[in-house]
C-alpha cells in the first residue's frame, strides 16, 4: 500500500528522537497491525508528547452518520492498541493521546499515564472497566473527549481528579449514566437524556448539551441537570424534537449567574403545533441577571406567518429585566408566537442595546422553497410588527439571503503529521 511505503520511508529518514506530535489518519483495519506497531513504537521510542492515531479513513461526520444509520462495523477488524503504549515508564511522556476507530484494551497491571492531560476517544471498543481505569490512573488529566464509542455503557470514576476541567461526551448510543468524582469547569454533552452526576458541580461554569430525545427545552433548564448548577454562567442548549408545551413548577430554580443563555429550538407539529414559544418568556425571570440571549429556532411545521385578522398579540403580564442588553433570534418565520415572545422581550428590557432578528435557519442546512418563503414572510412580519413597536431605535431585522454558501474545501490527503523538537541523529 502507497501509504504505509510513504509513512516508512518518512520514519526511515527520521532518528526517532524528540518528536512533539505525531499523527497517523487514513483508513486502516487489524490485518495491516504489523505496520501500525512498528509506527506506534516508533512513537514510544521518540517520547512523543502528543500521539494521534485515526484508522477511520473519514471524518466525525461520516461516523456520526454510520451511527445515525445503525452501520456498526465488526469489532474483531479493529486494530488493537499494543499493550507497550499503556507502560508506566515508556507512556510517561505522552500528554496528550487521541485515539480513533480503534480497539483497546487495558492491560491487568496497568498502572496510568504519569503525566497525560488530554484523552480522546472516538469510535474506540473499550469496556465500561477499563474507561474508568483509565480515567482514575491519570492524575494529571484536564480534558476527556469520548464519543461514538458504541461498547459503552456508563462513564464512571470514583477516584477524585483533582486537575480535570473539561469533560465532552458526544453521541454514545448505549450510554446510561455519567457519574464522575470530580468538579469539572465545562461540560459538552450530545445524545439521550441520562443522569449526569459530579461529586461538586461548584466550579461549572460553561455547559453545552445537545438532547436528542424528545424533551421542552423550557422544561429542562427549570427543573433539569442545569438547575443544579449554582454557579453557571453560559448555557447552551439544543432540543431537537418538542412537540408538547412545557408544564413549569411554581416555584422555579433562579439563575444568579447565569449571564449568556443561547437556545437552538426544533419545534414540531404538522398538523397542529403544539408548542407555544411564548412560553420561553418565562426565562426573564428565572435568568435575573442575564446579559446575552440568543434563540435559534426551526418551526418545522406548517407556515402561518401572523396577520392582523388572526386576532390580536397576547401580551404577558410586564416583567422588567434589568441587565439584558443583547438579543439574538433566529428562524424567525412570523409565527403568531413568535412575534409574542419578540414584543415581549422587546418591551421587558429596560437596558436592551441591540436586537437581531433573522428569519434564516441558522442552526441546520434549509434550502427549499418553504423556506425561502417563510423568509420572505418572516422579514416582513418582524418589520411591521417588531420594528413598529421599537421606540429605542435597537431592533435590526436582517433581510433573507438565498445564496448559498460555496462549496467546502476537499479534504487534505491523508498523511502522517510530525513535529520535531530536536532532529540529532
Amino acid at each position: 500500500m502507497e501509504f504505509i511505503t510513504r509513512v516508512d520511508a518518512v520514519l526511515h529518514q527520521h532518528c526517532g528522537n524528540g518528536i512533539e506530535h505525531m499523527e497517523i489518519k487514513f483508513g486502516l483495519q487489524k490485518k495491516y497491525a504489523e505496520h501500525i506497531d512498528r509506527w506506534v513504537n516508533f512513537a514510544i521510542a521518540a517520547k512523543t508528547k502528543k500521539l494521534t492515531i485515526d484508522l477511520s479513513g473519514g471524518s466525525k461526520f461520516s461516523l456520526f452518520r454510520k451511527l445515525i444509520c445503525g452501520i456498526y462495523g465488526p469489532v474483531e477488524d479493529l486494530y488493537n492498541i499494543p499493550s507497550e503504549l499503556f507502560d508506566c515508564d515508556i507512556g510517561s511522556y505522552l500528554q496528550c493521546l487521541e485515539l480513533t476507530s480503534v480497539a483497546l484494551q487495558l492491560a491487568s497491571d496497568f498502572k496510568g499515564f504519569l503525566n497525560l492531560k488530554n484523552l480522546t476517544l472516538a469510535d474506540v471498543s473499550v469496556t465500561d472497566e477499563d474507561v474508568e481505569c483509565m480515567l482514575s490512573r491519570c492524575n494529571l488529566l484536564e480534558r476527556f473527549d469520548i464519543s461514538y464509542c458504541t461498547t459503552v455503557t456508563s462513564i464512571r470514576l470514583s477516584r477524585p481528579l483533582n486537575q480535570f476541567k473539561h469533560l465532552l461526551v458526544g453521541k454514545c448510543p448505549f450510554l446510561q449514566v455519567i457519574e464522575l468524582n470530580c468538579s469539572p469547569m465545562t461540560l459538552e454533552y450530545t445524545g439521550n437524556m441520562v443522569p449526569i452526576r459530579f461529586s461538586s458541580t461548584s466550579r461549572l461554569t460553561c455547559v453545552r448539551i445537545k438532547l436528542l430525545s424528545h424533551l421542552a427545552a423550557l422544561y429542562y433548564i427549570i427543573t433539569g441537570f442545569p438547575a443544579t448548577l449554582p454557579s453557571l454562567e453560559t448555557l447552551t442548549l439544543h432540543c431537537s424534537a418538542q412537540r408538547e408545551r412545557a408544564i413549569l413548577p411554581e416555584k422555579p430554580f433562579i439563575f444568579t449567574y447565569l449571564r449568556n443563555l443561547r437556545l437552538e429550538l426544533v419545534l414540531h407539529g404538522r398538523k397542529k403545533r403544539k408548542t407555544d414559544v411564548l412560553g420561553y418568556a418565562y426565562l426573564l425571570e428565572v435568568v435575573p441577571f442575564m446579559e446575552n440571549l440568543e434563540l435559534h429556532m426551526w418551526m418545522n411545521c406548517r407556515h402561518q406567518p401572523y396577520h392582523k385578522e388572526d386576532g390580536e398579540l397576547r401580551a404577558r403580564l410586564p416583567h422588567q429585566h434589568t441587565h439584558l442588553k443583547f438579543v439574538r433570534i433566529s428562524g424567525f418565520f412570523g409565527h403568531k408566537d413568535q412575534v409574542e415572545l419578540a414584543l415581549h422581550i422587546l418591551h421587558s428590557s429596560i437596558v436592551l442595546e441591540k436586537m437581531e432578528i433573522t428569519p434564516k435557519i441558522e442552526i441546520a442546512q434549509c434550502d427549499t422553497f418553504y423556506e425561502r418563503t417563510a423568509y420572505v414572510d418572516g422579514h416582513r412580519v418582524a418589520t411591521e410588527f417588531v420594528c413598529k413597536a421599537d421606540h429605542r431605535n435597537v431592533v435590526n431585522v436582517k433581510r433573507p439571503s438565498f445564496f448559498s454558501p460555496p462549496p467546502p474545501p476537499p479534504p487534505p490527503p491523508p498523511e502522517l503529521i510530525m513535529t520535531v523538537e530536536e532532529m540529532e541523529c
